[in-house]
């Protein structure tokens, strides 16, 4: 063999290998994201996991990102606790930097002030994404500062649309209004009747006038009249809403056969009834979340059904999508998750439709995501 060919055999074996050491390389940059499973249940978002999963496939595909992320919420407690643990465990399986911070107590103002602040110094300090629960409006010129500097912005669960953040997570309230009517709709005899819906009938208060309209909706396509009461918020002023719901009860013609709150307050519903000297066989009650005076009327009968809010999912969403609009971009990441998203730019959590016989079922499935029954 020349000495020619041979040189020529030993170029080419190099340039294969190199090659090979290079992709080798290339595939070992690759992003890689192994999510907590989440056990089968009949509460487990098959839709809302799918997409997840599709978010987290495209985002193996693209080289890692050393990012620093921040989730500012209204509170840390309550029920922004199953935010905060969504979020975190999305940090941790990204292997970024993240923080879950919330204002400190005080006055409305001041703690919208100390919201303020904490953007402030996240901006400050170079964060790559911001997730925000806002608590007013006075949070759009930050939100907007953020998003000119190129840091995407993803509002949760309270939204900012007139500002310039790229997305919004959380409860499509007309949505989850509507199904709650089809909730009850589905006890209800048919024929005529009348339901009286515990919401607010205040266009001021976008997300539960959207919600309580959504309700109002379905119940009137199948054929119900309908009262709505507005909800108050203090303990002397939903003395009123008993008496006016239980008036209704005895009162309404055509006669009242159904009650749905759009609030945590649904045990409400529950006292009317009582004061009116209405049972299950006479009235059907559905509301919204787990107050623990509602779960005592779910597990006496009382009350039939609740939905429940997924927070869980909402913190949990949140850092993939900022992580996905650094690495994929704004737009191929609302691609990816179009088919949850409603509106455009809102991406639906959805909610979950607990009836009173399913109360320890989906406390299990809350406990294997981490954040109690």
């Amino acid at each position: 063999m020349s000495v020619k060919l041979t040189r020529c055999i030993y170029l080419s074996g190099l340039a294969l290998a190199l090659s090979a050491c290079g992709a080798d390389d290339t595939a070992a940059t690759k992003k890689s994201v192994t999510r907590v499973e989440v056990p089968e249940s009949p509460f487990k978002p098959v839709a809302l996991e799918d997409t997840i999963n599709a978010l987290v496939d495209e985002i193996g595909k693209t080289e890692p990102k050393q990012l620093q992320l921040g989730v500012v919420l209204k509170d840390l407690a309550g029920y922004w606790e199953p935010v905060k643990v969504g979020a975190n465990r999305a940090f941790g399986e990204l292997g970024v930097s993240g923080v879950v911070l919330a204002p400190v107590e005080g006055t409305p103002d001041e703690q919208t002030l100390s919201q303020v602040a904490l953007l402030q110094e996240r901006e400050g300090q170079g964060y790559d994404g911001l997730g925000l629960a806002p608590l007013a409006d006075v949070l759009t010129p930050e939100i907007d500062n953020f998003v000119d500097e190129g840091t995407p912005v993803v509002t949760i669960d309270s939204d900012q649309p007139d500002s310039k953040r790229q997305l919004y997570v959380g409860t499509s309230n007309y949505d989850a209004g509507h199904t709650s009517g089809e909730t009850l709709n589905a006890m209800l005899p048919g024929g005529e009747g009348t339901v009286i819906i515990l919401g607010t009938d205040d266009p001021q208060w976008l997300d539960g006038y959207n919600r309580t309209m959504g309700a109002k909706d379905a119940v009137e396509a199948a054929g119900y009249t309908v009262i709505v009461r507005r909800v108050n918020w203090t303990e002397d002023l939903q003395v009123e809403d008993v008496a006016f719901m239980a008036d209704a009860l005895e009162n309404s013609d055509p006669p009242a056969i159904g009650m749905l709150s759009m609030f945590s307050p649904t045990y409400l519903c529950g006292r009317a009834a009582e004061a009116a000297g209405k049972t299950a066989d006479d009235v059907a009650i559905v509301g919204f979340d787990f107050e623990p005076e509602t779960l005592s009327y779910m597990q006496s009968g009382l009350i039939q059904a609740t939905h429940a809010q997924r927070q869980y999912y909402m913190g949990y969403l949140v850092p993939y999508v900022l992580y996905s609009m650094k690495a994929l971009g704004a737009e191929r990441t609302l691609e990816i998750l179009s088919p949850e998203m409603v509106d455009g730019g809102k991406f639906n959590s959805g909610i979950d439709v607990v009836r009173n016989d399913q109360v320890e079922d989906y406390n299990a499935f809350l406990d294997s995501l981490g954040i109690g029954g």
